[in-house]
């Protein structure tokens, strides 16, 4: 609900520097709407409605609302200030809706079709201001209440009204708060003191004060009056009248309307209400804007701590690998040491008959060189793999756990009252990386897992040393590859007998025996290690860019509104100090 400027005109004039802080002002209240479009859905509607409003009202004439409990005499204390019956009065809510009093020549009423009621009636001060009367607070019908708290906002000054009988009771304390918060300029009318004695005003006075300054920070002005003798004393005239008039105590309140609030002061009051409702805004909203980026600063955290789990995961791995791999050196050093002990014992003048028969000789060196080493490597390799599908198992677990975790706790981080939008897609991002982790973890098949992680070492490990690849195993691969350095040997033994002299070169033949199997075992770990380091950094670099892909919607989403988020904590600290700055200008 709003009026439209068309129905008032400004009638007043205004200084050169009071022109420029309208102007200023309203530029000020301008950028906070923008503010608000940048804001997106998460704005209230309500609050874009209450910029406009106020926007609006800057044009038009100064605005006085009176509000109150329904019972607390409002309309008894208008017809006294306009001087004559105007309003119903009544024991029971008889203001039904929000009432404009305006200037005109004619007594007329009109309901308009948004609720409001426009009243003209000739009334010397209504040529200066508007006033506004309003359902009462406690109304028995609830959406005059709404009505009410959606039309303070516009106010320039607001009189509220309390009964003498019912004074400053807890509703009316209440919506005084409410009041407060928009930042208007408050004056208490205490109503129906005709009730009271000297000694029980001067007590509810009292009361009043300390309530309100308790309530308010600071003593409003107060007005005790008796509308209703006030009322009277226009009808009665003569001493009676007088009598009537000095014992309602109108005559203060009637001056500080029509006077006090001169131009001067009521231009000053028309700035500083919208003032005070954009501050309210602006400050409602950088702190929602300040709520909402330390809600992505946690989310920052919770994915630098996903970061860190998969920096440790590639430490871990490189660590572990080692350990693995050393095992795997170990067993190739005792194939080494047996080898070096096979040639001592066979490639002597003793051993001549067996030297000369080849296939016996490779037969010895199968059985008490190599042995089961085929069967100890693809061992420690199995267990190298598992563990490698057990870290990725437990990598995509561990993001989703957490991912989860953010999930569920992040609804009430929040700050401010504002919409759903940003709280809406960012809990849709964590569900949908939450789902998509759960699915890699229910889909893992670690046995297929690892068979295709151990087909892919051995088939760099084959790539690399030009051997088979279709080798049952990683240690039959490697037994494989021995033979070619026992073939090596034989061939220096049948080359050394068929030679003159052949039996002084056994022993530089036994050390040529010993360093080429040395030599070849030496090459085959290099190339085992290089292939398995190769193959397990695709492996974890796999399994990183899978946590990656499934976290980056959400995590763009943390970046882009970061960048968006700063730049409105900036704009609305910025219109903040702009609005403070020109409170402090006005006075």
């Amino acid at each position: 609900m709003m009026f439209t400027s068309g129905l008032f005109q400004r009638k007043r004039l205004i200084t050169d520097q009071q022109e420029e802080l309208l102007n200023e002002l309203r530029g000020l209240i301008m950028r906070l709407r923008a503010a608000f479009e940048r804001f997106g859905a998460d704005t209230d509607p309500s609050d874009v409605r209450t910029l406009n409003d106020i926007l609006e009202h800057l044009d038009e004439l100064f605005l006085i609302v009176v509000a109150g409990e329904f019972n607390a005499g409002k309309s008894s204390f208008l017809n006294a200030l306009l001087g004559t019956q105007v309003l119903p009065e009544g024991v029971t809510p008889t203001t039904d809706t929000i009432t404009l009093l305006q200037y005109g020549e004619e007594v007329a009423s009109e309901l308009r079709t948004n609720g409001l009621r426009v009243h003209t009636y000739p009334a010397d001060v209504l040529r200066q201001l508007n006033i506004v009367d309003t359902p009462g607070t406690n109304a028995v019908i609830r959406q005059h209440e709404q009505l009410t708290r959606e039309f303070i906002p516009r106010a320039d000054i607001v009189l509220f009204a309390t009964s003498a009988d019912r004074p400053f009771t807890e509703s009316e304390r209440n919506f005084l708060a409410l009041i407060k918060e928009w930042g208007k300029k408050i004056v208490i009318i205490l109503n129906k003191i005709d009730i009271l004695s000297p000694p029980e005003l001067e007590q509810v006075l009292h009361f009043i004060r300390e309530n309100a300054r308790d309530l308010l920070g600071i003593t409003p002005d107060i007005f005790p009056v008796s509308a209703r003798e006030a009322l009277r004393s226009r009808s009665t005239g003569g001493e009676e009248g007088e009598a009537l008039w000095a014992n309602s105590r109108f005559s203060a309140v009637e001056e500080y309307v029509v006077d006090h609030l001169d131009e001067e002061t009521r231009v000053r009051l028309k700035l500083l209400s919208p003032l005070g409702v954009a501050q309210r805004l602006s400050s409602k909203y950088l702190q929602a804007t300040e709520g909402l980026l330390e809600t992505l600063r946690e989310d920052l955290v919770t994915i630098e701590n996903i970061e860190q789990q998969m920096t440790l995961y590639r430490e871990d791995l490189k660590n572990d690998v080692q350990y693995y791999l050393n095992e795997i050196d170990v067993i190739l050093r005792d194939l080494v040491d047996r080898g070096d002990y096979f040639f001592e014992e066979h490639i002597r003048i003793s051993r001549l008959r067996d030297l000369m028969r080849g296939d016996l000789l490779r037969a010895a060196f199968e059985r008490e060189v190599v042995g089961n080493v085929s069967e100890q490597i693809d061992q420690k390799m199995h267990t190298l793999i598992d563990w490698m599908v057990e870290k990725n198992l437990r990598l995509q677990q561990s993001n989703d756990e957490y991912i989860k975790r953010r999930a569920s706790q992040h609804s009430n981080k929040i700050i401010g009252s504002v919409g759903g939008n940003f709280d809406y897609n960012r809990r849709t991002m964590l569900e949908t990386v939450g789902r998509a982790a759960s699915e890699v973890v229910a889909s893992y098949d670690k046995e297929i897992e690892s068979q295709i992680l151990a087909d892919d070492v051995r088939a760099s490990v084959a790539a690399t040393a030009l051997a088979e690849v279709g080798a049952v195993g990683l240690g039959t691969l490697l037994v494989a590859l021995f033979h070619t350095a026992l073939l090596d040997v034989t061939g220096i033994m049948a080359a050394t007998l068929v030679a003159a002299g052949g039996f002084a070169l056994l022993p530089a033949k036994r050390r040529q025996a010993k360093k080429a199997l040395r030599d070849r075992v030496g090459e085959l770990r290099q190339q085992l290690r290089s292939s398995v380091m190769a193959q397990f950094e695709r492996e974890v670099e796999r399994s990183i860019n899978q946590v990656h892909e499934r976290n980056a919607p959400f995590t763009r989403f943390v970046r882009a509104q970061r960048g968006q988020l700063s730049d409105l904590q900036q704009g609305f600290a910025d219109i903040d100090a702009g609005l403070e700055r020109l409170r402090k200008e006005i006075g």
